[in-house]
Formats: structure tokens, sequence, C-alpha cells
């Protein structure tokens, strides 16, 4: 009954919404340190997980049939090797290591473009990366969405640079995220992660999140594919900061 926690909850829900409707990028990362303000990090990662996953149906029926096969083929059996990762090391690895980790690759790869976008680095044309880049960051962004959700940097680590239209993108992050965060309900319940509470909590809180992912694709569609990737970029700066911030003063 905490009202901060709620207040907590309410702002996260809806920045990740409006992230999983495809505008801001990994700005979604900020859903569990959002909760963990006010609750242990492992209910919050629980009580995100549900409501995560309607996010996800309800992004996959705006976004149908506009996703990239080709990249979900590479993408999503990567994951599951990353998945399986997680939930083995689950036990084993702190969560602010993770955060760290995270972190530095997030924002190393954002400072990197913004670097480049503003004519402080060598902006030269590079191609496209190969298979195995997107294969390697969609195993590294299972092993890290599986713990604390914050598979979205790795994720734009792997998909940004393709240079996919930015409704293609928003779409194929969605699938992505759906089959991934679809596949953590059986670990996460066999390791007892779903109390009464936290099954409570993501009842009374599932409904923001279809209505902000609504409001992410509106946003969406009504801006230039320069501005998408400049606020993606912005958001994969300001998560990944905050996340290796938390990392490393919790």
């Amino acid at each position: 009954m905490d009202p901060v926690f709620w207040g907590l909850a309410l702002i996260g829900l809806i920045i990740v919404g409006v992230s999983k409707g495809g505008f801001g990028g990994s700005l979604g990362i900020v859903g569990v340190p959002f909760l963990s303000a006010a609750i242990p990090v492992n209910q919050a990662a629980a009580i995100m997980l549900p409501c995560l996953i309607i996010m996800d149906l309800t992004g996959l029926y705006g976004w149908r049939g506009q996703w990239c096969w080709v990249q979900l083929k590479r993408l999503l059996p990567a994951a599951g090797l990353g998945l399986c990762i997680g939930a083995m090391s689950f036990q084993v690895l702190s969560e602010n290591s993770l955060r760290i980790m995270i972190g530095m690759i997030g924002l190393g790869f954002g400072i990197q473009w913004w670097a480049e976008h503003l004519g402080l680095g060598q902006p030269a044309e590079k191609p496209a990366p190969g298979p195995w880049h997107t294969r390697f960051w969609s195993a590294i962004a299972g092993f890290t969405s599986f713990s604390v959700h914050a598979g979205g940097p790795p994720l734009q680590v792997a998909l940004l640079p393709q240079k996919l239209e930015p409704k293609t993108y928003a779409a194929t992050t969605v699938v992505f995220f759906t089959v991934v965060n679809l596949a953590k309900v059986s670990p996460y319940y066999w390791l007892d992660q779903f109390t009464y509470d936290v099954l409570w909590a993501a009842l009374i809180l599932a409904p923001v999140g279809p209505f902000a992912v609504r409001l992410g694709i509106y946003l969406n569609e009504r801006i230039s594919a320069l501005w998408f990737y400049r606020v993606c970029y912005f958001g994969l700066v300001l998560s990944s900061g905050r996340l290796l911030i938390i990392g490393m003063t919790t």
C-alpha cells in the first residue's frame, strides 16, 4: 500500500510502454530501477514480467506484419542461449554486476554514435555488421534480460547499426521481447518469483501497459527517421548511464 511504490510503478510502466510502442528505444530499461527504488529488485522484476508480456502482445498487434524476419532468424536462437545462461547463473551473479556491465555497453555505444553524429569523431560510412554481430549481441540481450529486464541496450547494439526503417526496427524489437519475455515465465515460476503479492500488484498495474504502448506507436508514426534515431540513442545513453550509476552506488 506504499504510495511511493505505486507512483514509481505508474511512471515506470508508462515509460516502458511508450518504449515498447517503438518510441524512445532503450528507455524501457528504467522500469525495474524505478520499482526497485521502493521494493527489492527481484520483486520488481517479477511484477514487471506479466506487465511486459501484456505490453508486448499489444505492441505485436500494433506492429503486425512489419517486422524483419531476416533479423529475427538471427536474433531469437541466440537470445534463447542467453536466457539459458541467465537462468543458470541467476543465483551466482549479483544484480549490481549485471547493471554495471549493461550500463557500460550501452553508454559506450551511445556516446560513440553521438560523437559521430555531432561531428566529434570520424563519421565514415560503415557497412552494416554481419549476422554474427547480431547473434552475439542478441545472446547478451537474452542474458541481461533475464534478471532485470535490461535487454534493451544490447539489442540496440545488435540492431541499430543495421539501419532498419523505424517501423521495421520497432516491430522487430517487439517480436524479440515478446518471445524472450514469454520464455522467462517458466524459469521465474521455477525460481519461485511469482508470490501472491507480486501477482496482485501486476494485476493492478497491467491495464496501464496497453495505453502506454498505443501512445508509443502514435509517437513513432509521427516522428521523422532522423529524430527517431536521435531519441533512441539519447535514450540509450540516459538509461545506460542511470543503470551504471545505480550499479556502482548501491
